[in-house]
């Protein structure tokens, strides 16, 4: 593949996942997977969230995820305090945007570096409302 085809592709994957977002921008209601339970479903460094299609999600993460002191690169596109992307690679975007109530709406998707774990986790995507945004 050639470099122009290349940007093409990223350029395409970035444009469905900023329409996925910006098509499912709900300003009140949270589209997080369930309650906030401690329930490990074995996902890789899982926190509290619940997960939808754990068994499949979670066994993919335990066989795609590697450990890496390596972080990505990541740039911000737009002001930190306001509707803002997020790119890295290996492939990865994060969408914020203020509710005005206080919360950030975050959407994420792709090979997310997870400092506490000290490595990458893929498959990672999430679509919740939080204190603040996100970056990696």
């Amino acid at each position: 593949m050639g470099r122009t085809t290349v940007r093409v592709l990223i350029v395409a994957a970035v444009a469905c996942v900023l329409a996925l977002a910006f098509a499912f921008h709900q300003p009140s209601r949270d589209l997080s997977a369930g309650p906030k339970a401690s329930l490990d479903q074995g996902c890789v460094n899982q926190g509290g969230d619940r997960r939808i299609a754990a068994t499949v999600i979670c066994w993919a993460q335990r066989q795609l995820s590697w450990k890496s002191d390596d972080e990505p690169h990541f740039v911000l596109l737009g002001s930190p305090e306001r509707t803002n992307i997020g790119l890295a690679w290996p492939p990865y975007v994060v969408y914020n945007a203020p509710t005005g109530q206080g919360q950030w709406r975050m959407f994420r998707v792709g090979f997310r570096y997870d400092r506490a774990w000290r490595g990458y986790i893929f498959p990672t995507i999430a679509w919740k409302l939080l204190p603040k945004p996100l970056r990696y």
